[in-house]
Order: structure tokens, then C-alpha cells, then sequence
């Protein structure tokens, strides 16, 4: 049989030896060969390409496992040839039996076989190729040794071929060979990884991508069988429009059967190895095994160098699969008993005990409950959700003590509050059900109380915290009772009082908790610290809850100390501890996705990036992920209807505005955020009465809770903004905002004061208002806001005759209501939105970010309309300094004067959180 071309890769100096050593026994010098090699390095290949040669009489025979216990089977086999079975029919007869010969004649048997031989090749060369030598029986090998040493000077070549082992099968007929001058051997390997990416290469095309090619080498280590069944998988996988490496139904089969052609100790290693998985480190596979140390090491030096099997690794996860897929369902458990009743002792995670447990069968009972809870405990802090509530619903399941099956259950619907808001609803009838019936620990029923709560259920809440029995003495059970009473206090107001329940606390009551419940206490605290006005306060208690969060935290937790953040009107904040907790997009959960494109749209909206805060709100709002937010989804909802509102999306907004939303959303502290966003809607359609009203609710609501801050809602400046048009009661406008303008505030919520209070000033007035709010707003990075001002002051300055400054300003507002997206802004200032350009020239931008920090500033203001007093004024600097700064800008910038600036030179983002802090 002729071998194919791509059998022989990198075997040429083999085939070399093999060619001569056959040479010389066709001119009557005898050779005997083996050809060594561990599994598929392509010996029978050799075998075939020397069998091939041309005027040999060629006798083979293939041995195997099965037959060796057969007398005579692989003589036989070659007495299947009709020459040789010719020239010795008694014998072609008695090895075709398989039955030994009578007592005595065994030497005068070997005796015949040699001189039958002999005297074939003195007619014609003979080659006698037997593969897997190995397997031989012992009575054929006693025969072919008695040839060996007899054919010095006959025409006859022998080639073997035997898989290389420490210990040969047969360690007397090894040892004869070796004293044989006739004798040499050819060992082979596996091919390297240039030339396994050849054997590609032949048969996928040249042009194979190196990834395909290093995959291969991985996948198969250069053994040839692995490696022709991955080429048939790829070749399979194209056809079908596939690309890349895939291994597949092929490869499979080639590893099982290269495996059972190791023997059945390397079979029940490897099966050992497979059940081990990432535990089969080579001293565990041993003890699995039973095996002792010296055959346990030469069977895997074996499959090692058949690269089937290094240190207890399979080469690719098909290899694996195979392997365990083999098993029997009997011979599978058994191995997972072992395998538990192994590493149970020895330090290895639960995750793995709980696999192995699930591999017996044996899933009920507590200890199956307590490896399964320890399981999903592990697979929750690597942040694995889906993997750890499948385990808890396992322990579940497993469990007959109906107060932990609870706490199992409240653990699963907590995790699974995650990694899928919307499916977690379905636990809470079951753990409504086992707190009538008391079966909830304090801190279960606080975080079922917490939950029924955001989900817009406080009777429900306050009835599970209710069913809890008196505290009694215990510090933990009465500080656990009030943690409850404040979140469902604080998230409805309207309910009970949260200031006094968090005066409980003001005493060391926290001291009593630990963990999750802590945090969430902390963070409760800051809320209210900034709905107290106290905001250096809540910024402090929200960062010690925010710098712990992790994969394992209540996601509600995270919100409410974001919520502190953006209630003491610290924006900046609230990004920075969003981005940071976001962290890896790959990584996140529907509940990660939703906080961060929920608090993404409330400060895009504050940055004046309209279109961003939009599609950040409609995802915090996806149909999956409403239940992350609970009665808190006013937030997101708020800011996605004002963004709307300013793109001019009216249609967009009205039907955010007529979403469902979560029952006794609009009497918790968060529907003062619906109301704002209604009052919105209501002036920018024209209905300035009702818009007044709903402010004046949001006010009612926010004094009689106490939270009457604007970091929650700037009411009073809204409904002043209502009051403006005729008919209506200015008086009562000023009145709201000098109350307002009496009360502390940061930046951002000054300028938006300063503004409508420009509103109601007479002229002189009105421009200093609005020159105010717009240093102001430069430090704060609200582009929206900025464009309002900036257009009020140039209608005010055109007022007053100052026509070239209010041509820059209204220039200037342009530019950033068309960086905005704002339409309805554009058109009040004369242009459609299509009119006007707004792309930023790269070359520019470069010569603008090469000004020092103190030239943009100065540069700035000018950009605006500020004189080089008033600048110098606004940065504590003299006026040579700011003349001196801007002389440097004109010669960076290419231009004569300030006329000549570009409008760029106004971006405030380079100025952000440089001034006044802002919210």
C-alpha cells in the first residue's frame, strides 16, 4: 500500500534509513527494523512507504490487543500470503487453527518457519512488516526471533513497528533484538508546530490563516491522527460557511481511538483525568486510579508523548468531552464517588465538590445542601450570577427544612435580582408566603421588606417587617429592625418618618451591624444627609459605601448612595463613582447595565448632552430592566422626558410620560421626579397653569417629607418660570425665588435661580443676573444651560444697544444649542437646526489644546464677550495678565484680535470643576 504524500511530512531522513537498510537486504545482507514511536506519529505510514518498494516478496501482519492471548495469530497472518502458505501448507494450517502444536514440537515448529523463509529468499527479496509488534502473541514472537537471528546473510528484511513505552510488552524479545547486528531502530515523534501548519497547509490551501494553524498545534501537538481528524472538522466547518478551528465530530474520534490504542490503564487514567476536570493534578489522578507510582508514570509518560494527556490536561475541551461522553452512566458515578470522597479533604472548592455531588446522583440531603450553598456563595463573589442561582435553586431543591429552603430561596431571588430584574419577581409570592408563616431571619425579612418596597409594595413591606418578633436584648435584631423601618421610611415618606429612625443610628447604633446591611444603612444615611442639606456629609457616608461595592453587592445599595451623590448636587461625583463601578462593559449584569445608563442620563442632561441622555434613558427603561430601579425609575424616566423636551422630541416625551410604572410609584420620595418631569412637558406644550401646579406639588410634598433640597427638585425656580407669562402672579414668582436664592445651594442650581430671576429684573439688573449665572454655568459644564443664558444676555445686551457683544454671545449660544441637539432653542435664536454646523476642525482643536491652562481660561471668557476687566475680576488676576495671555492666544491661534476667536474657545468642558464646584 502506497502512502499519500502528506503521511510523510518531515520523515524524509527516516525513510532514508528504512530505504537503505532495505537495500542491503535485498543484496543479502538481513535486516531487522523497528520503527518506535508514541501513538500516531505516522509508523505504519513509514511501514508502508518501505513495503512499497518494488520486487520484494512482502509478508504483513497487524496485531492487537484482543488476539494476543491467540498461539500462532500473527504468524498466521502471514502465512495468508499464497507463496509462503505454498511453500508450507502444514504450517499455513496449524496457524490458521490458532491452536498450539503438541507438547514438543514448538522448536521443530520455529525451525520450519525459519528454513521456509530462508528459502523464499533465495528466490526473491522478502519483507516482513508486522505493525503494533506490541500486541504480538508470544508464541509468533518465539518465531520471528528465531528467523531474526538467522538472517545475517539472507535476503529478507523485517520491520516492526511498536509503540514506545518505558517498559516494553515484551522485555525478552526487546533484549534479543538489541544483540542482533542486523538490528537498528528508527524512532519517531510527533511533528512540531512548522511542520503540523505543512500538514495543514496541503490540505486546507497556503493561504490558511496562522490562527487556524496555531490552533491546530494546540489542539493536537503534532500527533497525526489528531491532527487529519481536526483538518477533515475545518474542511467540514467551510463547507458550511464556518470559519476558524473548530473541533468537531472527527477529532473526537480520533482522540478516543488513539486513547483506546494506549492500553486501559492510560483509558482509566484519562477517564480519571476527565472526571477530575480542573482538579486533576497528576498526584490526585494517581490516588483515583489506584494505580502505584511506577506504572501511574510510565503509562502517562506514554500518553504524554502521544500529547493525548500532559500532566492531567486534555489538549482541547472535545478531547474531554469524548472521554466523559464514553462512560457509562455506572462507571460516571463511580468515578464522581472517587472523586468526592477524594477531595473532599483536600482543600479544593465547593464548586467542585457540588459538580462531583451532581455526578453521583445524590442530590438531596444536607450535605448536598451545604455543597451546593457553598458553591453558589464562591461563583457569586467571581460575580458567575446564572451559576450560582442555578446552585441555589439546587440547594432548594436538596432541602427539607422549610425555614433554610427560605433563606435559600431569599438568597437566590437577591442574586438573581442582578443577573435578570425581571424573572426575580417570581420569588416574592413564595417569600411572602414563609413570612406569614415566620419562617424569615431578621435580615432575610429586612432585604424582602427593602425589596417590596422599591417595588412600589409598601404595605406588603411594612406587614414582613411587621411579622418579625420583638427584638428582645439583642443590639443586632433591634439596629437590623430599624434598618428596615428606615428604607421603607425613606423610600415612602408619606408612610412614616425617616429623620427619626435615622436618629437611631446617631448613637453608634451601627456598631451592631456587619456586611451587606450595613452598608445599606450607611448608605440610607447618606440620603438623608443630603435631603437634610447636609451634602459634604452625604458625599462622605455614599463614598465609604461606594468604594466597597463589588460583585456581590446589593445593587439597590449602589443606588441609593448614587442618589445621595446627585441629591447634594455633586455631578461630577455621581460620573466618576458611575464609570468607576460600571468597570468592564463585558462584565456587567442587566442590573450594572441599568444603574449605569440610569445615573448616565441624569448627568448627560446636566452636561447639556441631550441625544446621550436619551438613549442612556431609554435603556435604563428597557422592558427587562425597569425592576433594577423599582419606584426609583422616575429618575431615569425624568431625565430621558426634560431631554426630549429640549431636542424638541415632544411626541418622545409624552410617551415615556404614559409608561406603567411600578403601583405607588407617584407617592414615593421619587415621584416628585415624575411630577417635575410632567411640569416640564406641561410649559414647553403651552399649559403654564397645570405646569405650576405640579411644581407647587413637588413643593407641598418635599417641605411636608422635610426634603425640601435642590439637588431633588428646584421647584420653586420652576414654578417661578411658570409665573412668567401674562395674567399670572409675579409677585408670587419673586417671592419663590428670593426664598430660593436665601437657601444653600451649589453652582448649578444658583445659575438656573439667577437665570429666571433675570426673568423678572429690569434691564441693568437682568444683565447682571445673567453675567452671573453664565461664570457660573462656565465652571459647570452644562452646555444647555450655558445656551440659555448666553441667549437671554445677547437679547439683553441688543436691548441696550451693546449690538457687537450680543452678535458673540447669540453666535456663541448657537453653537452650543446646535452641539446640543436643541431645537426649539435654535429656532427661538432665529436658526434651524440644519443651518447650523458645529463640527470641530481637528487641525484647530490641536492649536487650541496647545494653550497652558491659564490661556484657555482667559481665552474663555473672552470668547464670550467679557472685557479684560471683567476677566481679570473673575480670576483674581490683573488686567496686564489677561492682555498678556491673550496676546500669547492670538499668535498660537492664527488670529488679530478678539473678534477673531473661535467659538471653540468657549468649550467649557476644559474648565470643568476648575471653579466652583458644581452640581
Amino acid at each position: 500500500m502506497r502512502a499519500a504524500p502528506y503521511e510523510l511530512i518531515a520523515r524524509d531522513d527516516e525513510l532514508n534509513r528504512l530505504h537503505r537498510a532495505l537495500s542491503g537486504a535485498e543484496s543479502g545482507r538481513g535486516a531487522v527494523v523497528t520503527i518506535t514511536g508514541p501513538i500516531a506519529s505516522g509508523k505504519t505510514a513509514l511501514l508502508d512507504a518501505g513495503a512499497a518498494k518494488t520486487g520484494f516478496v512482502t509478508l504483513r501482519a497487524v496485531c492487537s490487543l484482543e488476539e494476543r492471548a491467540l498461539p500462532y495469530g500473527m504468524l498466521g497472518q502471514l502465512f495468508d500470503h499464497p507463496e509462503l502458505a505454498a511453500r508450507a501448507p502444514g504450517l499455513a494450517r496449524l496457524t490458521a487453527s490458532c491452536e498450539g502444536p503438541p507438547i514438543g514440537t514448538d522448536t521443530r515448529l520455529r525451525a520450519e518457519f525459519t528454513r521456509t523463509l530462508l528459502a523464499l529468499a533465495a528466490d526473491r527479496p522478502v519483507l516482513i512488516g508486522v505493525d503494533d509488534v506490541h500486541h504480538a502473541d508470544g508464541a509468533s514472537l518465539l518465531c520471528l526471533l528465531h528467523l531474526a537471528r538467522r538472517i545475517g546473510p539472507a535476503r529478507i528484511s523485517i520491520v516492526l513497528t511498536e509503540l514506545r513505552r518505558p517498559t516494553p510488552a515484551d522485555s525478552r524479545f526487546q533484549a534479543e533484538l538489541l544483540s542482533l547486528r542486523s538490528y537498528q531502530e528508527i524512532a519517531l515523534r510527533p511533528l512540531s508546530e512548522t511542520e503540523t501548519a505543512e500538514l495543514v497547509r496541503r490540505h486546507l490551501g497556503r493561504d490558511t490563516h496562522d490562527d487556524v494553524l496555531a490552533e491546530t498545534f494546540r489542539a493536537t501537538g503534532g500527533n497525526l491522527l489528531l491532527g487529519h481528524g481536526l483538518i477533515n472538522d475545518i474542511r467540514e466547518a467551510r463547507a458550511t460557511g464556518r470559519t476558524g478551528a473548530a473541533a468537531g465530530r472527527a477529532y473526537r474520534l480520533a482522540y478516543l481511538g488513539s486513547l483506546y490504542r494506549c492500553g486501559p490503564t492510560a483509558l482509566h487514567i484519562a477517564r480519571a483525568a476527565a472526571v477530575l476536570g480542573a482538579s486533576a493534578e497528576p498526584v490526585l489522578v494517581r490516588r483515583m486510579t489506584g494505580l502505584n507510582s511506577e506504572t501511574f508514570e510510565q503509562v502517562c509518560e506514554q500518553l504524554n508523548d502521544a500529547r493525548l494527556l500532559q500532566d492531567g490536561r486534555f489538549p482541547h475541551p472535545e478531547a474531554r468531552s469524548i472521554v466523559l461522553d464514553d462512560l457509562s452512566a455506572l462507571d460516571r458515578r463511580n468515578l464522581h464517588e472517587s472523586a468526592l470522597e477524594l477531595l473532599r479533604n483536600h482543600g479544593v472548592a465547593g464548586q467542585v465538590l457540588a459538580r462531583h455531588q451532581i455526578g453521583t446522583g445524590r442530590v438531596h440531603g444536607a450535605d448536598a445542601v451545604e455543597l451546593f450553598t457553598e458553591a453558589a456563595r464562591e461563583h457569586h463573589l467571581r460575580g458567575e450570577l446564572e451559576e450560582a442561582v442555578g446552585y441555589l435553586e439546587l440547594a432548594h431543591r436538596a432541602c427539607d427544612d422549610p425555614v433554610t429552603r427560605a433563606a435559600l430561596r431569599v438568597e437566590a431571588a437577591g442574586v438573581e435580582r442582578i443577573c435578570d430584574p425581571m424573572r426575580a419577581g417570581r420569588h416574592l409570592p413564595e417569600l411572602l408566603t414563609a413570612s406569614r408563616a415566620g419562617l424569615l431571619s431578621r435580615e432575610h425579612a429586612v432585604s424582602l421588606a427593602d425589596w417590596l418596597a422599591m417595588a412600589g409594595r409598601p404595605g406588603e413591606a411594612a406587614e414582613v417587617l411587621a411579622a418579625q418578633p420583638p427584638a428582645g436584648g439583642d443590639d443586632r435584631d433591634r439596629a437590623l429592625l430599624v434598618v428596615g423601618e428606615l428604607s421603607l421610611a425613606l423610600v415612602h415618606p408619606g408612610r412614616s418618618d425617616p429623620w427619626r429612625r435615622s436618629d437611631s443610628f446617631a448613637a453608634g447604633g451601627l456598631a451592631a451591624l456587619r456586611g451587606p446591611v450595613r452598608q445599606r444603612a450607611v448608605a440610607d444615611k447618606a440620603v438623608i444627609a443630603a435631603l437634610r442639606g447636609r451634602p459634604e456629609l452625604a458625599d462622605a457616608h455614599a463614598e465609604r459605601v461606594l468604594q466597597y461595592m463589588d460583585a456581590t453587592a446589593d445593587r439597590t445599595t449602589a443606588m441609593m448612595a448614587l442618589l445621595a451623590v446627585l441629591y447634594a448636587e455633586n455631578t461630577e461625583a455621581v460620573q466618576f463613582w458611575v464609570d468607576r463601578l460600571a468597570g468592564d462593559e463585558a462584565a456587567r449584569t442587566p442590573a450594572d447595565e441599568s444603574l449605569y445608563a440610569g445615573f448616565g442620563a441624569e448627568t448627560a442632561l446636566r452636561r447639556g448632552d441631550l441625544t446621550t441622555a436619551v438613549a442612556y434613558g431609554e435603556t435604563a427603561l428597557g422592558p427587562r430592566l425597569v425592576p433594577t430601579w423599582g419606584v426609583a425609575a422616575t429618575l431615569p424616566l425624568s431625565s430621558t422626558v426634560v431631554a426630549a423636551i429640549r431636542l424638541g422630541d415632544l411626541d418622545r416625551a409624552d410617551r415615556w410620560l404614559s409608561e406603567p410604572l411600578p403601583q405607588d410609584t407617584s407617592e414615593s420620595l421619587f415621584g416628585v421626579h415624575l411630577l417635575w418631569a410632567r411640569g416640564r412637558y406641561h410649559l414647553a406644550t403651552g399649559r403654564h397653569r397645570a405646569a405650576y401646579a405640579l411644581f407647587r406639588e413637588c413643593g407641598d410634598r418635599m417641605r411636608h417629607w422635610a426634603v425640601d433640597v435642590p439637588g431633588l427638585v428646584l421647584w420653586r425656580v420652576d414654578a417661578a418660570e411658570a409665573l412668567l407669562t401674562p395674567g399670572t402672579d409675579r409677585a408670587e414668582g419673586l417671592r419663590l425665588l428670593s426664598d430660593q436664592l436665601s437657601r444653600p445651594m451649589r453652582s448649578r442650581s444658583r445659575a438656573l435661580t439667577l437665570r429666571v430671576q433675570a426673568a423678572y429684573s429690569p434691564l441693568p439688573q437682568r444683565i447682571d443676573l445673567l453675567e452671573e449665572a453664565a461664570d457660573l454655568l462656565v465652571t459647570c459644564n452644562d452646555q444647555y444651560e450655558l445656551a440659555l443664558v448666553l441667549s437671554d444676555l445677547g437679547e439683553a445686551l441688543n436691548l441696550v444697544r451693546q449690538h457687537n457683544r450680543a452678535r458673540g454671545l447669540i453666535r456663541r449660544a448657537r453653537y452650543l444649542a446646535t452641539q446640543c441637539g436643541a431645537a426649539p432653542l435654535l429656532l427661538r435664536l432665529g436658526a434651524k437646526p440644519s443651518d447650523v454646523g458645529g463640527a470641530w476642525d481637528a487641525t484647530l482643536g490641536q492649536r487650541i489644546t496647545s494653550l497652558t491652562e491659564s490661556e484657555r481660561r482667559v481665552s474663555a471668557l473672552a470668547a464670550v464677550g467679557r472685557t479684560n476687566r471683567e476677566i481679570a475680576d473673575h480670576l483674581f488676576v490683573t488686567a496686564s495678565t489677561v492682555e498678556q495671555h491673550l496676546t500669547n492666544v492670538f499668535r498660537k491661534l492664527g488670529v488679530k484680535g478678539r473678534q477673531q476667536l473661535p467659538r471653540e474657545l468657549a468649550d467649557v468642558s476644559e474648565l470643568a470643576g476648575r471653579g466652583d464646584r458644581c452640581g
